[in-house]
């Protein structure tokens, strides 16, 4: 069992869980062995676009196909929340959230 994590950009987290390149035994890769020559070509492809619009049809052909193919089955989320009083500044408001450096959060 593994939790993908997929950071901010799918260029970060979503590609290496999916592109059959990063096909390896160890953890944060494509350990289901997952093989997909459409889904390479979308996420390399995406992945060099500078045009949100056109990036996001490319992510949403790629998501359309894994929704299908199902090669990764989540059965368990780890909550993230975070909860504060009205005592604490700058609390991360990031999607994040308790992830973030507390570099910046004090006490008022």
């Amino acid at each position: 069992m593994d939790q993908a994590f997929n950071w901010g950009d799918p260029v970060i987290g979503v590609a290496r869980t999916y592109l059959s390149t990063n096909i390896k035994p160890i953890v944060w890769t494509n350990t289901q062995s997952y093989s997909n020559p459409k889904v390479d070509e979308l996420l390399n492809s995406a992945g060099t676009l500078l045009d949100p619009v056109k990036r996001k049809a490319y992510y949403a052909a790629f998501q359309k196909i894994v929704t299908d193919e199902l090669p990764i089955d989540f059965i368990n989320v780890v909550p993230y929340h975070t909860a504060t009083s009205r005592r604490v500044g700058n609390v991360p408001t990031t999607i994040w959230g308790p992830l973030s450096p507390l570099d910046e959060v004090y006490l008022r």
